[in-house]
């Protein structure tokens, strides 16, 4: 069993490693802590958990998305991939989107990680769906639209440009047609 104790000089907790951990009680427990670091420490643990542990994350979801919408917490991008995947395992995929987009370069690292998961693909297949509905949106409106949101372009071009460095033409094709 998993047990929680503090490391010698940096104050962080330590998660022994037993027949490995099988409640994220421990850890949903440091969020409610005033420390940051312990609540940066806590979402990082919990984002390696999450596609075990999302059932028991789920409870305590409302906390992690205030998190993310707290200005002043610095790991609001950790918040919100933890959120997003918790969101995606809930199969509550247009939350999960959102909060994919507030992660930023969590997200977009895990694209370019070389082994993308199921929830990764999932998600880009949303910013596609989501990027062509606002691009139809804005030809097909005869009201002045704002932009596309920034954070669904990056993420498109960046798909474009991986597709012809690794000289998949027609998978750039594909996506230019959908």
């Amino acid at each position: 069993m998993a047990t929680l104790g503090l490391a010698a000089g940096d104050g962080f907790p330590v998660i022994m490693q037993g027949a490995g951990l099988t409640s994220c009680r421990p850890l949903l427990s440091l969020l409610q802590e005033e420390d940051a670091k312990l609540k940066f420490f806590a979402l990082q643990k919990m984002e390696s958990l999450v596609d075990t542990n999302w059932a028991e994350i789920a409870d305590h979801i409302e906390t992690i998305e205030e998190l993310y919408e707290d200005d002043k917490f610095e790991s609001r991008e950790l918040a919100a991939l933890v959120a997003s995947k918790v969101h995606y395992h809930l199969e509550q995929f247009d939350e999960s989107l959102s909060y994919a987009l507030g992660s930023g370069s969590l997200f977009t690292d895990q694209i370019t990680s070389g082994k993308p998961s199921q929830y990764v693909f999932t998600i880009l297949s949303k910013v596609i769906d989501k990027y062509i509905a606002e691009r139809l949106d804005r030809i097909n409106s005869s009201e002045e639209k704002g932009p596309i949101d920034a954070r669904l372009e990056s993420i498109v071009e960046s798909m474009f440009e991986r597709c012809f460095a690794e000289g998949n033409i027609r998978q750039a094709v594909g996506i230019a047609l959908e």
